[in-house]
């Protein structure tokens, strides 16, 4: 919900498998729509940062279609466990404090790890076979993204930054509960307002990310290498914070961990109810999703 996630564009493939088919559902799509097309959207996707050969291109699509069937497979019957167990949780007011909030949050970030050490060897493959002109293409593409990123960021007043966080939160906790009383939305701009300041300190990690990308790449024929540097980047791009930035992300971490803990605590009795079927809807779609052996 803060704006100190560093997404790779590998990272990014894994999240077209986890948190992209959720989010895709509640914005309005079909979860199933979304999820059966999902290594193709990633191919894609990925295509729009390096153009690749023909024979670079098969192999990735069969990694990836692999990769699909591994995660309906193994995952999604994991997911729909872990929604249906947060649903019997939010049921019951009060019982999702911070500490239970943070393990969830573990629990996610242990099937990240999971799926990205599955996605990793057949990246290791693309990059270590990328040519010269593409690696060129591929880090122009991010230092221009990151360009884009610093432009947008100077136009943008501090209180614009927090009044954003604030309209992302709303529109977030909206999809789950239905429309917010004042109280809430008044709640929400509150939070907004207590996180420190993490656009700057986001845009020079994620330089410095961008920098070791280069300095991997560079290197990429030494699969040993290239192996030690991946798990870094894609795995746990947090390892390569600074201690201040990570200390930067720890605290608005909390501060927003507290925020949804009172705020589930508080919720109407509809917007609970609402929650509660939204999360068994979604779980009863992976399951589905999980049957289809496609």
């Amino acid at each position: 919900m803060h704006e100190t996630k560093e997404l790779s564009p590998c990272h990014r493939i894994g999240r077209c498998l986890l948190a992209g088919v959720a989010l895709l559902a509640l914005a309005g799509c079909s979860t199933s729509y979304v999820y059966e097309r999902a290594d193709r959207f990633a191919g894609r996707w990925l295509n729009g940062y390096v153009e690749l050969q023909p024979a670079q291109q098969a192999v990735l699509e069969a990694e990836l279609d692999a990769l699909h069937d591994w995660h309906r497979r193994e995952h999604l019957p994991r997911y729909s466990a872990w929604l249906r167990s947060l649903a019997g949780e939010l049921a019951v007011p009060g019982e999702l404090g911070p500490a239970e909030l943070r393990a969830r949050g573990e629990e996610l970030g242990e099937f990240w790890r999971e799926l990205a050490d599955r996605a990793l060897p057949p990246l290791l493959e693309l990059g270590a076979g990328m040519e010269d002109p593409q690696v060129e293409e591929f880090l122009a593409r991010l230092r221009e993204e990151h360009a884009e990123e610093l432009e947008e960021s100077a136009e943008r007043a501090p209180e614009g930054h927090a009044a954003r966080r604030a309209r992302s939160m709303e529109r977030f906790l909206k999809r789950w509960t239905g429309s917010l009383s004042a109280a809430q939305r008044a709640e929400v701009r509150a939070w907004s307002r207590q996180l420190e300041p993490s656009r700057e300190a986001w845009l020079e990690s994620r330089l410095g990310w961008i920098d070791a990308m280069e300095r991997a790449l560079g290197n990429r024929r030494d699969e040993e290498a290239l192996e030690i540097a991946a798990q870094r980047l894609i795995v746990r791009p947090e390892d390569r914070w600074t201690p201040t930035y990570a200390a930067l992300v720890e605290r608005n971490s909390v501060r927003t961990t507290d925020f949804l803990a009172r705020f589930l605590a508080e919720l109407e009795s509809g917007q609970r109810a609402r929650a509660v079927g939204r999360l068994e809807e979604l779980a009863a779609e992976f399951e589905a999703l999980a049957a289809n052996d496609g």
